[in-house]
């Protein structure tokens, strides 16, 4: 965890952070959306607003001590990490409880898919065989917290703040 960050801000930014994409996935898949190509960018898209605006509310409450590029992107990995692990455990959970027919879903989606790119594809059965509710989330979580983690690595330049001198020769 990142140096001199207030712990109960970050968890919960990573926490909110967390939430909104579950919230997203859950729109998009009501939506009839979850499966089009492009909704992917939509998931990256609310990961990159959660790193952002998480890590500045984090800078905003805190002191006006220094704030390093260390300190930000410390937080920006936290909390993509914790996005990537509330994704999967709403994966893992929503798969096994909620959404019995998602991996169905999946296995028409991909072949949907292969058909327009006039690819060949499995049969159903053998790709269904390969689909299973780990399978989507252990990928969730390493894409959002990979990604995330790149992404924070840009991101973090943004949030670099010194420590202010009294001296104001040396501002």
């Amino acid at each position: 965890m990142a140096t001199g960050w207030n712990r109960q801000r970050l968890i919960a930014a990573s926490v909110t952070a967390g939430g909104a994409q579950v919230a997203a996935g859950v729109g998009m898949y009501l939506a009839g959306v979850y499966f089009a190509r492009w909704s992917i960018f939509v998931s990256y898209l609310v990961l990159l607003i959660c790193i952002v605006s998480g890590t500045w509310w984090c800078v905003a409450h805190r002191s006006k001590d220094e704030i390093t590029y260390l300190d930000a992107l410390g937080a920006g990995i936290a909390i993509s990490v914790s996005t990537g692990l509330i994704y999967a455990i709403y994966n893992l959970v929503s798969i096994s409880f909620f959404y019995p027919h998602f991996l169905d879903e999946v296995v028409q989606a991909r072949i949907a898919q292969a058909a327009a790119l006039q690819q060949s594809h499995e049969s159903f059965a053998a790709l269904r065989a390969t689909v299973t509710a780990p399978s989507i989330a252990i990928p969730n979580l390493v894409r959002l917290s990979v990604l995330g983690a790149f992404l924070s690595v840009w991101t973090s330049f943004f949030f670099r703040r010194r420590r202010q001198s009294a001296d104001p020769c040396h501002r």
